[in-house]
């Protein structure tokens, strides 16, 4: 995430396509975050692995629609593999 902050004013950058985001192309304030914890070698967690992105509305949009597609094919696995095991 890339925030620069001048004087009475922050100005925020999509993580995704690096565009600075506005009025015009970040109506949604969009955003999202990705909750995680890094492991160690035993399978501990052990830090945060957090990440926390800022997202114009067009990245926003392709994201809901990636998560969509990929939950959708995970469906559709789960009840392929349920019926090859009837």
């Amino acid at each position: 995430m890339t925030t620069k902050t001048i004087p009475a004013q922050t100005v925020k950058t999509c993580d995704c396509c690096e565009v600075i985001m506005n009025r015009e192309n970040s109506r949604q304030d969009g955003g999202m975050i990705l909750k995680a914890d890094d492991l160690d070698m035993h399978g501990h967690a052990v830090a945060s692995a957090t990440r926390k992105l800022d997202l114009c509305d067009s990245c926003l949009h392709d994201m809901e629609k990636g998560i969509g597609a990929v939950l959708r094919s995970k469906a559709e696995q789960r009840k392929a593999n349920e019926g090859a095991t009837k």
